[in-house]
């Protein structure tokens, strides 16, 4: 029971740690890319940080989008209450919001100021 207990709440709260990990991955690129000149070379218009975080932003969604999309099938094949889905989507879409919004001052501002 204890192992079931620790994945469902690993399900739960999936969408709030990607977007965790994803606003700590834009700092730490962010840093690099102010402390080192090679991430700041321009590629389609944006510094390659910029790309970087990006890349880092659509698979954060992905990962929200496939923890969600488990979580899902999950409920059906164990017949565990359907809350437990639409909790998991909600803080997914939640985080995913979040993260779009942690995303466009990419296209906005430059990265050091």
């Amino acid at each position: 029971m204890r192992t079931r207990f620790s994945v469902e709440l690993l399900y739960l709260i999936a969408g709030p740690l990607i977007w965790l990990a994803h606003f700590l991955f834009i700092y730490i690129v962010n840093a690099l890319a102010c402390a080192r000149s090679a991430l700041t070379g321009l590629w389609l218009g944006l510094p390659v940080s910029s790309w970087i975080i990006v890349a880092g932003s659509a698979a954060a969604l992905a990962g929200m989008a496939l923890a969600a999309w488990r979580q899902r099938a999950r409920v059906r094949a164990q017949g565990s209450p359907p809350f437990h889905a639409w909790l998991c989507a909600a803080l997914c879409w939640l985080s995913a919001v979040a993260v779009v919004w942690e995303t466009l001052p990419v296209f906005l501002m430059a990265a050091c100021l």
